[in-house]
């Protein structure tokens, strides 16, 4: 082997150890082991109900890893829930009003305790480390939709109940079989009345128009009168002629008595005979 290739070799050499160092501290930093390299105080939280929560599990503050569980959930003396002992960074400092409660980060997802500060305000009196708080039994994200989902089904139950009761009651009273026959003959009713305005309809129609024909006829009969009177004011026609004539309605009263004293076959122009008498 030549010097220049033992060069080469220690070049390669030196920047696989840069990167393999470079990487395990990466590892270091950003995963468990670096854990050990912090600074930690100790909190313990009370939960009515920590299903889920292990050893291990993380402990949330805004989305951001801020400590985790250090043991499994351990039943509290009076049997009213149980203690989790949680390690939390150095540096994060948890105001007191802030609420502790368990989330989950998918339907199969780990369970995690999340903190939660109130009113989104970061001021005030900060939680002193071996503190005991209250945590929260309804957390954010999956768990919290599922537990209210359990009250929504609870409720869609008792509307679903009182639906039913309705519709029986409807059933025994509306929808008997006394009251729907009522229905059906209230219906029946309805169309034979429907059918009688129709029927009634069709004649007031033809009344109307033979009103109108008779209102007609009465204008041409009155139209014909007032020419006829016209006609009689003015001496026009015969009628006029016998009114406005009275040579004329002599002579026609004189036929008229000659009829009826002669009759047809014996008629006599009585006036010509008075005057073939007279010297």
């Amino acid at each position: 082997m030549t010097t220049e290739d033992r060069k080469t070799q220690i070049k390669v050499g030196i920047f696989i150890l840069i990167g393999l160092t470079i990487t395990g501290m990466l590892l270091i930093y950003y995963g468990r082991l670096g854990e050990g390299f912090a600074n930690y105080y100790n909190l313990r939280v009370e939960f009515a109900n920590a299903s889920g929560i292990i050893r291990g599990s993380e402990v949330l503050l805004a989305g951001a890893k801020v400590g985790r569980v250090t043991a499994d959930p351990v039943i509290m003396p009076d049997m009213q829930g149980v203690n989790v002992e949680l390690r939390i960074l150095e540096q994060v400092r948890i105001p007191v009003e802030s609420q502790f409660s368990i989330g989950s980060s998918g339907l199969l997802g780990d369970k995690y305790i999340q903190i939660v500060l109130k009113n989104g305000k970061s001021e005030g009196p900060i939680i002193e480390p071996d503190s005991t708080i209250k945590g929260s039994d309804i957390g954010d994200g999956i768990g919290g939709l599922t537990e209210g989902a359990g009250d929504l089904i609870a409720d869609l139950r008792t509307t679903v109940k009182n639906i039913n009761t309705v519709v029986e009651k409807l059933d025994q009273t509306v929808l008997s079989k006394s009251e729907l026959e009522s229905i059906s003959t209230t219906v029946k009713n309805l169309q034979t009345t429907t059918g009688k305005l129709a029927e009634s309809s069709g004649r007031f129609d033809t009344l109307l128009k033979s009103g109108q024909e008779t209102m007609d006829s009465a204008k041409k009969a009155s139209d014909e009168f007032r020419a006829l009177a016209q006609q009689a004011q003015t001496g026009r026609g015969a009628l006029g002629m016998l009114i406005s004539n009275r040579e004329m309605a002599d002579n026609l009263r004189a036929f008229i008595l000659n009829l009826r004293k002669h009759g047809v076959l014996w008629y006599k122009d009585t006036q010509k005979t008075a005057q073939g008498d007279e010297p």
